[in-house]
């Protein structure tokens, strides 16, 4: 634990260390090593959080916060359009002449899209490192398939994907939005019509241009099941476009959507961002307006 402890900023430590310290053992007492591995994670994130500056007292980490659950769906959104993809590959080929490396890209791809679920769904911590590891799964057998000269390749196409993974992961706890699924028995039900919409969307043959519901259908259930509250974070135009803008660069990367269908996106996106600005300032002009 004295090694966790060490990673907080120095003044942070010597103020909240021993508290930090005991919090760690009490929440760890006759618990058994998963419980201890996750506490351990816990605090390591809280460390590296507060060391960057991405604590929920400053404004990189309310940021964070508001776009954690669009970064998440967004890349969801990828997965499953890239799974699409090679499904389309894997059906002409046959399974016989994939291999084992094609196989865990789409492995790895469906773990990704699991993640995103997880953390939709309320289990936070748990899906965005779900969709961490398996976006770090997906790096390596795309390196390993690709070979070395293929790395540069990996990380063009993967490096997005991570990044947004990591803002889900730096999201500060107590900003992360409340679980909308209360109960096992939720989450196992709404989890069953996930793989439901899923197999749907992989599985039944899509002629161009209805190839494209494999990114618009899981971008709806994601921001469904992420609710108004996602939403309502985002509550200036810079995070509106940050927010918006990785649709539509996955949207282009499988070449997924229609040149019209980007054109509708952008311009949406563009239009909320200005409601958003106008609305935000006619708040501060007027306090009851927005209050």
């Amino acid at each position: 634990m004295t090694a966790l402890v060490r990673l907080y900023p120095a003044a942070y430590r010597r103020e909240f260390g021993d508290e930090i310290s005991e919090a760690y053992r009490e929440a760890t007492r006759e618990a058994g090593t998963p419980a201890r591995v996750r506490e351990g994670i816990d605090v390591l994130g809280h460390a590296l959080r507060m060391r960057l500056g991405l604590g929920s007292g400053g404004r990189a980490g309310r940021l964070l916060a508001a776009l954690a659950p669009f970064a998440l769906i967004a890349v969801g959104a990828s997965a499953l359009s890239w799974a699409g993809v090679m499904r389309n590959a894997l059906f002409v080929a046959g399974l016989g002449a994939v291999g084992a490396g094609f196989l865990a890209l789409v492995a790895a791809y469906l773990v990704t899209l699991f993640g995103v679920f997880l953390a939709l769904a309320g289990r936070w911590s748990a899906g965005s490192w779900t969709v961490l590891a398996g976006l770090v799964a997906l790096l390596a057998a795309s390196t390993v398939r690709l070979g070395v000269g293929g790395v540069g390749i990996s990380v063009l196409s993967t490096g997005p994907m991570l990044v947004l993974a990591l803002v889900a992961v730096a999201c500060p706890p107590d900003l992360r939005a409340a679980p909308r699924l209360r109960t096992r028995a939720a989450v196992a039900a709404v989890l069953a019509w996930t793989l439901v919409l899923v197999a749907a969307v992989l599985m039944v043959p899509l002629s161009y241009p209805l190839t494209q519901l494999r990114f618009v259908v899981p971008v709806a259930a994601g921001l469904l099941l992420a609710g108004r509250p996602a939403f309502a974070r985002l509550r200036t135009a810079p995070a509106v476009l940050l927010a918006g803008l990785p649709f539509v660069y996955f949207g282009v990367m499988p070449g997924t959507l229609l040149p019209l269908g980007m054109a509708v996106l952008l311009v949406l996106l563009l239009v909320t961002a200005v409601a958003v600005s106008v609305r935000r300032r006619r708040g501060l002009r007027d306090p009851l307006v927005g209050g």
